[in-house]
This record gives C-alpha cells, structure tokens and sequence, in this order.
C-alpha cells in the first residue's frame, strides 16, 4: 500500500528499450536515470522485457537489410507495430500492479500507450533532433521518417510530462511537434561516473596542472563526429605559438593521414567498470581541458564529467551542448563554423592567466555540484512526477 501525506512514496513502471540494469544501456542513461529516481525515495519497478523484443525484431529486420545490400541499420523500435507491441507489454504489466505512474527514457514505448496512470518520459533529444544532428539518417526510408515523426507527435501528446535534457530539445517538442509548453520541462543529465572522487584531490590536481604545457584531452568514439580533426589542428597550433601541448585521444582511432605529431592515443578504456573509471577520471585530472568541438550532439555527458573533475569543456555550440557547457562557468563555447584561431586564442589566454584558469575550473566545479549531477536531476524529477499524481 502507498503512504499518505507528504511523505508518501511514490511508484514508478519504467520500461526501457534496454536493460536498466546494464550500466552500458545508452551509455548509462538508462540506468543513472532510475538509480537517481530511486536514490530520491522512489520505487522503480523496472521492466526491461521491451529490450528482449527489440534485440530479436532488430536482428530479423538488419538481417534482411544486409541481404538486400543497405548498410543501414534500421532503429526498429521506431515502428508502429514495435510501438504497439511496447504499449501492449506495458499494459500488462499496469494491470498487476498498483503504480502511481510511467516514467519512460524513451518517447516510444510511451507513444501509443492507453492507461489512467500518469505517462512521463525523459530522454535528450526529439525524432526531429536526431535526424537534424546526424546526416546519415537521412538514408531511412521516407515511410519510416514519416512514421518516426507520427509516433513522436503522439507521444508528445499522449504524455503527461515531457522532460528534456536541453533547452534545446524541449523547443523542438514544442515548435517542431507542437507539444503543450505547460508539460514541457528541462533537467540536465548528470555525470555517469559512479566513483567519488574527494574535493581536496580534484583542488590540488586543479593547482597542480603546470602552465608551461597544456593537456587537452579528447574522449569519442566517432572521430569525425565529435570534432577530431579539428583537435589535432589544435594542438598544433598551440605547439606552433610556443605553448608545448598534447592530445590525449581516447575512445578511437584518427583517421589515416592525421598528423600525429602531439597526438597520443590511448586503449579504449570501459568506464563501466571500477578500473576503467579509475582510469579515466586520472586522465581527466591531469588535463587542463577536455576539448570535444561535436559536429552533431544531442547532450553530452562527458562535459559533466569533467566539470566534476574541474576540467574545462571546449566546444562547439551545436544540439544541446549549450545546456552542459556555459561559456565562463565551465569552459567556452565556439561558433559552429569556427576553425581553431578561437580555441588557441582561448586556451592561450587562460594558460597566461593561471588565476583565470583556476576560477574557471573551480567554477565548473560548482557546476557540476550545483546542477549537473544525477542527485539534482532525481530530486527534479520526482518532484515533477510528485506533482501529477497528488
């Protein structure tokens, strides 16, 4: 039975597309989402069957695909019978249990969905969003696009409360889909890093980075996409004007031809493990900025990340970067078609200034302790998911 009062707990059905147990569901979204819901003393009731679905429909259909000769792997959760089939599934299981409302990661599950409990979903970024940020879904057939675009507008209208990560992707719910702005709210994703690390240790690695070299750090697993050629341009320059610098590249491999001079890539590290966070949050503690210039980003966790760890972010301002990284708080944004006279002149600047650079890293600090973690997040959402059901 529920408690009444203020102090009543609420319960949630969260079904996902993947396993919300598996860190390394949507780079852990899933999961961080209902950890921070349950961290906020709400009950999350998971139901993680819709993912068993989706991996045997999806197999079956990109099979079929290869045979025909297409390189595209389709989404296929983003049909209307997978999104009846969701509906259907989560139906069932509202009927065996007494829950105060749906909290979904995904618009899809939550599209076609018929049910007197309140429906909410969270996620970063709209159908629209998507196709905008990443040119190579334009090879989807037209049928499928128009279909995405019918099963976002449905979702948008069939939910209660529709919560993005960005400012960004929640104007594209609403200018794009027209969704109610009334239900329409903002909760950046926090950092995926489950390890703790002390303040003191983050204020002396802060104190303890030198100003005679630089240490950019470049994390991304697609090369082109997330702005690598033009971090190695970078790096250069910077070595070019004086200032000794590195890349550290990790997650992937440069692309053939790269100038490799003051470049270092290192193994892909798995931050989902003890040892592979470790790792990392050593990386970023012993860089002096996270440059990340994103061709196309929907968020971008790992700015959180390192704001946590006092590293600067360097970006591009595209998709829902601006909601992560504040020019002056947390690092410096950069127009899109900007080569990387700006960035140089920036980090130049800052490595001139070591009483600029350290407000600037404690201040990023202050970001991620203020607004961009996880326990924030869940505080906001189980207020807002509170709200519908008193």
């Amino acid at each position: 039975m529920h408690q009444d009062g203020p102090t009543r707990t609420l319960d949630l059905l969260y079904p996902s597309l993947g396993d919300s147990h598996d860190i390394r569901t949507w780079s852990g979204v899933v999961y961080f989402i209902a950890k921070a819901l349950e961290s906020n003393g709400t009950r999350v009731h998971r139901l993680n069957e819709l993912g068993q679905k989706r991996l045997l429909v999806n197999k079956a259909m990109n099979r079929l695909s290869g045979m025909i000769g297409s390189s595209l792997s389709l989404p296929t959760e983003r049909s209307l019978p997978m999104a009846e089939r969701f509906a259907a599934s989560i139906t069932r299981r509202l009927s065996k249990g007494d829950y105060d409302a749906v909290f979904s990661p995904s618009s899809i599950p939550v599209a076609l969905l018929r049910s007197g409990q309140p429906k909410v979903l969270y996620t970063d970024a709209t159908f629209a969003d998507l196709l905008e940020q990443y040119p190579e879904l334009e090879e989807y057939p037209e049928a499928f696009v128009e279909t995405g675009h019918e099963l976002e507008r449905t979702a948008l209208a069939n939910c209660d409360l529709c919560i993005y990560a960005s400012q960004w992707a929640a104007r594209s719910a609403v200018n794009r889909y027209g969704a109610d702005p009334s239900k329409v709210r903002v909760v950046p994703f926090g950092s995926n890093l489950e390890l703790k690390v002390p303040d003191e240790l983050v204020y002396r690695a802060i104190d303890a980075r030198p100003t005679d070299r630089c240490e950019l750090l470049f994390l991304g697993v697609h090369w082109e996409r997330k702005g690598g050629p033009l971090a190695v341009r970078v790096v250069q320059e910077l070595n070019r004007a004086g200032l000794a610098s590195t890349l550290t590249v990790i997650g992937c491999q440069p692309a053939a031809g790269t100038d490799m001079t003051h470049v270092r890539v290192l193994p892909f590290i798995d931050k989902t493990m003890p040892m592979g966070q470790r790792r990392l949050i050593n990386h970023f503690l012993r860089s002096h900025f996270l440059i990340l210039p994103s061709l196309a980003e929907c968020y971008g966790i790992v700015f959180a990340e390192a704001s946590s760890l006092g590293v600067p972010s360097l970006a591009r301002e595209v998709g829902g970067v601006p909601e992560v990284v504040r020019s002056g708080h947390n690092g410096f944004l950069f127009p899109p078609d900007a080569g990387e006279s700006p960035y140089v002149d920036r980090i130049l600047a800052l490595m001139a200034d070591r009483d600029a650079y350290r407000d600037l890293a404690m201040s990023a600090i202050r970001e991620h302790s203020e607004r961009l973690n996880w326990s924030v997040a869940g505080a906001r959402l189980m207020a807002e998911t509170a709200a519908l059901v008193h």
